[in-house]
């Protein structure tokens, strides 16, 4: 093999690795996003239940007629 093959498979390698790394990047930079939107779904979510609680708690207070207790 000529040097000039060497050097051709040698940057046909390099191309194909480089280009295989900017998928893999790419992909994993999207997976990234989606878990963090994922989250901050889960957040707003328990957020959400938490202040449903906390109203349910008052109207229970209210309707047993017992000693308000202050949240954490």
């Amino acid at each position: 093999m000529e040097w000039i093959q060497a050097l051709t498979v040698i940057a046909s390698l390099t191309a194909v690795i480089g280009i295989v790394t900017n998928l893999l990047n790419k992909r994993i930079d999207d997976l990234r996003q989606d878990v963090d939107r994922r989250f901050s779904e889960m957040d707003r979510r328990l957020d959400r239940i938490e202040q449903d609680i906390r109203e349910i708690r008052q109207l229970l207070y209210k309707a047993f007629e017992l000693p308000h207790r202050e949240d954490k």
